[in-house]
């Protein structure tokens, strides 16, 4: 019994290292030292990740803050601040991606520099003056609107006609899709335009 358990032992201990099971059975009964200790591998340190260099409250923020966020671009700017004039205040980021429709890569580069604070009250911003789309001159039309020159010139030769009267009045008469007449709201006026050039006061 005893020559048997030799010859196992001795055969285990010579194919120890092909059957880590013989192994750990010859360690057990003590026909085999312990594993050495090794040593447990340094944990890399991560490093921290620093902290923004600037950051910007979303419900408070200024056009010229936005534009410093990488591809945010005239077109989402001009939401943001329309919706901050009306007093709409963003919970959390999802509610911003959600808006702007920003992909993942560029919601990765805004996170860390955007504080999402509630604000009780609406806003304080400069009141920006209503365009007059019956009597603003032809030149400030154009910069303002940004319209195809067919588009500008219909609205031009209508007024002449007649003022409008509204949105949907000018919607009606220069056939004017959705989108266009939404981003007009909040941003244009129909003023009185006078019949006449206007004479100065008799001495």
């Amino acid at each position: 019994m005893v020559l048997a358990k030799e010859q196992l032992t001795k055969a285990m201990a010579r194919q120890h290292w092909l059957d880590p099971l013989a192994r750990k059975l010859l360690q057990a009964i003590g026909d085999l030292p312990p594993d050495p200790q090794t040593q447990p591998k340094a944990k890399i340190r991560e490093q921290p990740q620093s902290a923004p260099s600037w950051s910007l409250d979303v419900n408070r923020a200024t056009t010229e803050q936005w534009k410093k966020l990488p591809g945010c671009n005239e077109d989402m700017i001009d939401v943001l601040m329309r919706l901050q004039r009306g007093g709409v205040q963003f919970t959390h980021m999802n509610d911003l991606s959600s808006l702007l429709d920003l992909p993942s890569d560029l919601l990765e580069l805004w996170e860390p520099h955007l504080l999402f604070r509630w604000h009780g009250d609406s806003p304080v911003l400069p009141e920006q003056p209503l365009l007059d789309l019956n009597a603003a001159a032809p030149l400030l039309l154009k910069q303002s609107l940004h319209w195809p020159e067919r588009r500008l010139q219909g609205l031009i030769q209508e007024r002449r006609r007649q003022p409008f009267e509204h949105l949907a009045d000018l919607q009606e008469r220069l056939c004017l899709p959705p989108d266009v007449v939404e981003n007009l709201i909040g941003r244009v006026s129909f003023g009185i335009r006078p019949s006449g050039p206007s004479l100065p006061p008799r001495s």
